[in-house]
């Protein structure tokens, strides 16, 4: 029997029973397809076990969350595993990649977000915070243009935040990536501006903080170009 899992963000139905997770979400034909790529090129996503409307399943993957309170000694090792696997996704062939992830793709998704009501009003960044939803999104529009000029496609994952990362406890090697949706082709600073502020994320992972943010960036080798474009993302984010 499915039993109803708790604690995920994207407020997608979930459910479990022995070695696999259903999933109940509008996306689940671009999160099986993205899943099936990744593996496809080396990566360790869930293996998609069945999909159908609006649903999909998966093999459960062994391991804990990245999101778990490790032990303080295994920290930097966590931090340095996730830098590692972003640089190979990365580093996948963006021009095999089919899924489409660039600005003229989401900031258009954006927009419809807003006016189907789909945002999630309490998702915003402290520095615009008693900000409206159309303020974010006449932001997001202003901002877009110098961000296509500068948008570098990289094969991405798109939610790419601790808990959708799973570890091996003993080896500390990523065994499991779930929850890809939104993978495809995008600018990498989108990833890069969601795990930095996943790791930086004080009420939800206070075991990590800014030490490990600055670690996160530095392994992974952020430019300061790419550092500037963080803040963008994480807007962009706000409407997911």
């Amino acid at each position: 029997m499915w039993q109803p899992v708790t604690g995920g963000m994207s407020g997608d139905r979930v459910e479990r029973r022995s070695g696999a997770y259903r999933k109940h979400t509008p996306y689940a034909e671009a999160e099986a397809q993205a899943a099936s790529w990744l593996r496809a090129h080396g990566l360790p996503a869930a293996e998609v076990l069945e999909v159908g409307a609006g649903w999909l399943i998966t093999r459960e993957v062994p391991g804990r969350s990245a999101a778990d309170d490790w032990p303080q000694h295994c920290l930097h090792r966590v931090v340095d595993a996730v830098a590692d696997l972003t640089v190979a996704l990365h580093g996948l062939p963006v021009g095999d990649c089919p899924m489409d992830r660039r600005l003229v793709v989401t900031v258009p998704e954006a927009r419809a977000a807003v006016l189907a009501g789909r945002v999630d009003v309490t998702r915003v960044d402290p520095g615009r915070a008693g900000w409206t939803t159309d303020q974010r999104l006449a932001e997001l529009e202003r901002l877009t243009p110098e961000a296509q000029l500068n948008e570098q496609p990289a094969v991405t994952h798109g939610d790419w935040c601790l808990p959708n990362l799973i570890l091996d406890p003993d080896r500390l090697v990523v065994t499991g990536i779930v929850d890809t949706g939104r993978t495809g082709r995008a600018d990498r600073c989108v990833d890069l501006a969601l795990m930095s502020r996943s790791l930086g994320a004080g009420d939800l992972n206070p075991q990590y903080g800014p030490a490990r943010v600055r670690r996160f960036l530095t392994r992974y080798g952020v430019s300061a170009a790419e550092h500037a474009r963080l803040p963008f993302n994480r807007l962009l984010d706000e409407f997911f």
